[in-house]
């Protein structure tokens, strides 16, 4: 795992779904300054703590972990389509 990429990704998909670092730290049950530092590289969460995030971010550990995200790639309504498609059966995907 890059680090960067996955401090990159947080944020990316964070500020996607208009979370706050505080909303993130409070669905974590951990402090804004625990999640902060993720955000900025400074620590790594445990492998509970990326899992739990990615299932608060709706995405799988693989794009959270090892994707390329760019503020100007995910929108909103891209996050939307993505949500509604995953909820989808595997035959109605």
């Amino acid at each position: 795992m890059d680090i960067s990429d996955f401090s990159n990704n947080l944020r990316v998909l964070r500020t996607a779904r208009g979370y706050t670092q505080a909303y993130m730290g409070h669905k974590l049950h951990i402090q804004r300054q625990s999640y902060c530092n993720y955000e900025n590289g400074q620590r790594s969460p445990s492998l509970e703590i990326t899992s739990s995030i990615a299932e608060i971010l709706g995405v799988d550990l693989n794009t959270l972990l090892n994707a390329k995200l760019s503020a100007d790639v995910l929108t909103k309504e891209d996050l939307a389509v993505l949500e509604d498609y995953r909820s989808l059966s595997e035959q109605g995907q």
